[in-house]
Formats: C-alpha cells, sequence, structure tokens
C-alpha cells in the first residue's frame, strides 16, 4: 500500500478549497478591473459619431471631399513630424492627444455631410489610416524611441566633445 502524497493531506482539503476560491475571485476581479479602464480608456479617445443638428444647413458634396482632403493633410504632416519629435519615447502620447482632437474634428466633418456610399468610404478610409498611424506612433516610441534617443544623446555628445574643435 502506497503512502498518501503529502501535498494532497485530506485534513488540508478546505484550506486548498479556499485557497483555490480566493485565487478564482482575486483573478476574476482584476480581470474586471482591466476590462473596465482599457474600455474608459479607448472610449475616452475614441469620440462618438455625430448627427447633424437641428436646422443645421450642412455642407455641400465637394466642401466635404476638401475638408476631409484637409484632415488628410494635417493627420500626414503629424505622422511626418513623429520622427523629428524629442524624445523618441513620448511621442505616443503626443500621438493620443493630437489623434483624440483631430477625431473630433473629423466627426464635425462628417456629420454635417450629406449622406453618400462615397463619402462614408472616405470617412472611414481617413479613420482606417489613422488608426494605423497610431499603431505606428506606439510601435516607434516602444521599439524604436529607445534607440533613436540614445543617437541623439551620442550626436549631442560628440559636438560637446573637445575634439570636435580640432581640424583634421
Amino acid at each position: 500500500m502506497s503512502d498518501v502524497d503529502p501535498r494532497k493531506d485530506p485534513r488540508f482539503r478546505s484550506f486548498r478549497a479556499a485557497a483555490y476560491g480566493v485565487h478564482i475571485l482575486v483573478s476574476t476581479l482584476f480581470c474586471l478591473w482591466l476590462i473596465v479602464n482599457v474600455s474608459r480608456s479607448v472610449a475616452a479617445m475614441t469620440p462618438e459619431k455625430r448627427t447633424r443638428a437641428m436646422g443645421d444647413p450642412g455642407v455641400s458634396f465637394r466642401e466635404c471631399v476638401d475638408g476631409a482632403q484637409s484632415l488628410w493633410t494635417e493627420l500626414e504632416s503629424q505622422r511626418e513630424g513623429l520622427v523629428r519629435k524629442a524624445p523618441a519615447r513620448s511621442v505616443d502620447q503626443e500621438w493620443m492627444r493630437f489623434r483624440t482632437a483631430w477625431l473630433e474634428r473629423l466627426r464635425e466633418r462628417e456629420s454635417r455631410c450629406p449622406k453618400s456610399p462615397e463619402l462614408r468610404t472616405l470617412f472611414l478610409r481617413l479613420e482606417e489610416v489613422s488608426d494605423l498611424y497610431t499603431i505606428h506612433a506606439v510601435q516607434y516610441a516602444g521599439e524604436v524611441g529607445g534607440a533613436v534617443d540614445a543617437l541623439q544623446a551620442a550626436f549631442d555628445a560628440a559636438r560637446r566633445s573637445p575634439a570636435s574643435d580640432q581640424a583634421p
């Protein structure tokens, strides 16, 4: 006859059950807390779609296209500026602030436009590109940002070096 496994001593069965219960409870509460906070964060960064206000005459199809073009130009110039920002590790936070304000302008512009499949597609594509640029900003700040900041520091140190004033 084999001995009872000391890790499964029947005297501690109720303690093990309580420990498992506490573990499951704490894990569940943590997951719920995380889900709620991520949901709040996403909601804060993504403005709701708007409807046209009563009495607002809206704008013409052409004005909508021109407005979308100006939003695209603004988005693209901001994206190009990402690599020039210092410190590079913080570009994701700056991008998020810009993106939220930009999305507000996009929603406002879109709400004043006439209903049309072409305009709907245009605004959806603008938002899709904005989302992809957001991924780019986060990846740049997290993966490349540290190396870029270190490179900039090395350039600054080399320029401050007494050897930089010497002729060859």
